[in-house]
């Protein structure tokens, strides 16, 4: 199985432990999470067992009720320190922040991800937006946070 590819492993086993503790830590069983965050509780319980990596929006979801960044929900920050991030633009938008912000040229980025060009396009049309495993390696390649990606933080 392609799908989710880049994200399987350690930072699924990661988030799925995080997602428990922050659970834990406040009290919540799985539907009083899933009612909170207006996703289903079948996604929540296949999040919780390692079965599907979150989609983008989910894991913001997730990131905004528990006040963290989605890199710590991921593994890939040790630090749970109680921020405070702005919400999301339209990643059709923000990707040119990413390009101009970076100073790199359409090509670079895709080339240097493995995304194709057109779901690169596709990004900038808005007619779809990145799967969590094309936003992990976006925060890869420019070497910074994925909520730096998303543009929930300056």
């Amino acid at each position: 199985i392609i799908l989710e590819l880049y994200f399987v492993g350690e930072n699924m086993s990661k988030f799925a432990e995080r997602l428990s503790e922050l659970m834990s830590e406040s009290q919540l069983n799985q539907k009083m999470l899933a009612e909170k965050i207006e996703i289903s509780e079948t996604s929540l319980s296949h999040y919780l067992q390692d079965k599907h990596a979150p989609t983008v929006e989910s894991l913001i979801k997730i990131a905004d009720f528990f006040r963290c960044s989605t890199d710590y929900l991921l593994g890939r920050e040790e630090d749970n320190g109680e921020l405070n991030f702005k919400s999301c633009p339209p990643f059709s938008k923000q990707i040119d922040f990413l390009k101009d912000y970076y100073k790199v040229k359409p090509y670079q980025i895709y080339n240097g991800t493995d995304i194709s060009k057109s779901c690169y396009y596709d990004w900038k049309s808005g007619k779809r937006q990145p799967s969590l495993d094309n936003i992990i390696r976006l925060a890869d390649i420019f070497g910074c946070r994925i909520d730096f990606v998303l543009g929930r933080e300056s």
